[in-house]
């Protein structure tokens, strides 16, 4: 009977592993795969584009160009919804007069593809490519990652050192969530995507704000001071008492962006 029981549990055990290594795609990545609308956004000004990447996806994004003396902002968006969502950060930093790039990742907003760690890496890539088809060097461009897009943006911050980079509410690699998460699996031999932050942040080279809500409960706070201990100077960071995953702005964060941005040369 015993024997029995521990088989059952066994396969209950395995089928559990192998469902969350088949789907864990669909777990971290969950688009809205609407094509975003122009006419019900409030950023109507921005113009659609479509932005080219390596491995030939096209990807429909919205860039508007803001004051010649302002830097080009790219923003990479968390793992749920598309760009659209975003329109209202759009809104604050165009009304400061910076250019922004709403970039739409593979398989996200109506493109094509299936988004992973190195899809995604792609996508940034190509953003870019874009920025300097633009005219935007490096050295005038805000890479700005929310939540997922945060691992993108390390991972792209060590190819170059930019104006400076945006971390909204950051997590160390996906494997520590992830492990905290799923304590009962073992997720290092599993894990396809890591977005390995922590292993990567101290090759930064450009001056780095990191935002965090102390009420997050989706990335606590405290992933978000550890990758924030592990980055070079110059760095700064800002903490919204009360503020959660998705709701900082409406707690300063976008008064925070600008000042930051505004105060590097």
């Amino acid at each position: 009977m015993i024997l029995k029981v521990l088989i059952i549990i066994g396969a209950i055990y395995f089928s559990i592993l192998v469902f969350l290594f088949v789907f864990q795609r669909n777990i971290l990545f969950v688009p809205s795969r609407s094509t975003p609308s122009m006419t019900e956004t409030n950023v109507s000004e921005m113009s659609e584009v479509n932005i080219e990447t390596k491995d030939g996806l096209t990807l429909l994004s919205w860039f508007y160009r803001g004051k010649v003396e302002k830097p080009l902002i790219i923003y990479f968006q968390g793992n749920a919804g598309n760009i659209s969502d975003r329109d209202y950060k759009a809104r604050f930093l165009i009304d400061n007069g910076f250019s922004v790039l709403l970039l739409g990742y593979r398989g996200y907003g109506g493109n094509k593809g299936q988004p992973s760690e190195e899809g995604l890496r792609k996508d940034g890539e190509a953003a870019l490519e874009f920025a300097n088809r633009e005219n935007f060097e490096a050295s005038n461009i805000i890479l700005y990652g929310e939540s997922l897009g945060t691992g993108v943006v390390v991972d792209l911050g060590t190819l170059n050192k930019f104006k400076g980079i945006v971390l909204e509410a950051p997590y160390t690699s996906i494997e520590a969530l992830a492990k905290k998460r799923y304590w009962f699996i073992p997720v290092r031999f599993l894990l396809k995507d890591k977005f390995d932050s922590i292993s990567k942040v101290s090759q930064l080279t450009s001056p780095t704000l990191v935002l965090h809500g102390d009420s997050d409960r989706v990335i606590n706070m405290d992933y978000g001071k550890q990758l924030y201990d592990a980055i070079p100077q110059p760095k700064n960071f800002a903490a919204f008492p009360g503020g959660g995953h998705s709701n900082l702005f409406d707690f300063g964060a976008g008064t925070e962006i600008v000042s930051f941005i505004n105060s590097l040369k």
